[in-house]
C-alpha cells in the first residue's frame, strides 16, 4: 500500500554522503514518509519508536546516516541493532554511550535484535570500495564486524532477556544467499567465509552469566509478552512458507526441483 508509514534517515544526520531517501519514496508514489533524526520518535498508539545512531558498514569511514530503532510499547522495549557495530576508529553503541542512555532514559531493553556478521575485507573486495579515497582501497575494514565479545555487552548493558540472532541467514526458500550468509546449500562458501569468526552459538555461553538466552532467528518467528516479562516465540513458517503457499496451485519452483 502507498500509505504504509516509512520512517527513513534523517538528512539532518548527514556527514560526507547522504541517500536522499525521502525524495526517492515520494516519487514511487508513497506518501506516509517520515525523516527520523537520531533520538527523535515517532508515536503509533500506546508505542512509539525511537531512531537510534547506526554505527559502522558500507564503509564506516563515509558516515553515510542511517538509523536503528527502539521500539517501545505499553512497558516494554525492543531494540533492532541490524549490522550496526564498531567502526574502524572504535566507535559503536557501546563507546559512545547510546545504548546506556537508552537504558537511562527508556528502561532496561529485554529483546535486542542484531546480526552476527563478523566481515572484515579488503576495501576494493567490495562494490562500494568507490565510496572510499583510492589510496584506502587495499586497505581492510570493517562492513559489519560484532564479535561476540561486542554483542554480549551490548546485551549486558542493555539488561537484555532474550537476544535474536538475524540478519546472517536468510530464509530456506531463497533461491540462493548473498556470500556472507548462512546457507546450508552452499556449506563449503559458508564454511571459507566464516572460518576466523567467533562460532555464532557460542554467544550463549557469553549470554548466560547475566540471565540472557539466544536465539537464532528463522523467517516467520513471532515474539510477544510472555509471563514474568519473557519474550514468546512461535514459529509459523510451516503455516505462512511462500514456497508452501505457492505450491498449492503450482508446481515447485524450478530452483528446488532436482536436476538430473
Amino acid at each position: 500500500p502507498k500509505d504504509v508509514p516509512i520512517f527513513v534517515p534523517s538528512r539532518r544526520n548527514r556527514k560526507v554522503l547522504h541517500y536522499d531517501y525521502l525524495s526517492l519514496l515520494r516519487e514511487l508514489g508513497f506518501s506516509q514518509v517520515t525523516e527520523l533524526a537520531h533520538g527523535e520518535s515517532w508515536h503509533v498508539g500506546d508505542a512509539q519508536v525511537v531512531s537510534v545512531p547506526f554505527f559502522g558498514e558500507d564503509p564506516c569511514d563515509v558516515e553515510l546516516p542511517r538509523n536503528c530503532y527502539l521500539v517501545a510499547d505499553r512497558g516494554r522495549n525492543t531494540l533492532v541493532h541490524a549490522d550496526s557495530g564498531p567502526t574502524n576508529d572504535g566507535r559503536s553503541a557501546l563507546q559512545n554511550k547510546v545504548m546506556a542512555n537508552l537504558v537511562s532514559k527508556y528502561g532496561p531493553i529485554p529483546l535486542v535484535f542484531a546480526s552476527q556478521q563478523q566481515l572484515k575485507e579488503v576495501r576494493s573486495y567490495a562494490a562500494y570500495a568507490c565510496l572510499s579515497a583510492p589510496g584506502t582501497w587495499l586497505e581492510v575494514g570493517e562492513n559489519g564486524f560484532l564479535t561476540n565479545a561486542y554483542l554480549a555487552e551490548l546485551c549486558q548493558t542493555a539488561q537484555a532477556k532474550l537476544f535474536v540472532s538475524y540478519a546472517t541467514g536468510g530464509a530456506d526458500w531463497y533461491p540462493d544467499h548473498l556470500s556472507f550468509m548462512f546457507s546450508g546449500r552452499n556449506p563449503a562458501r559458508t564454511a571459507l567465509l566464516t572460518a576466523h569468526w567467533d562460532p555464532p552459538e557460542s554467544l550463549k555461553q557469553e549470554l548466560e552469566p547475566f540471565g540472557c538466552r539466544y536465539h537464532y532467528g528463522q523467517a516467520f518467528d513471532v515474539f510477544g509478552a510472555g509471563p514474568e516479562g519473557e519474550t514468546r516465540v512461535s514459529h509459523l513458517s510451516d503455516q505462512l512458507s511462500p514456497i508452501g503457499l505457492y505450491q498449492l496451485d503450482h508446481a515447485p519452483p524450478p530452483f528446488l526441483r532436482k536436476h538430473r
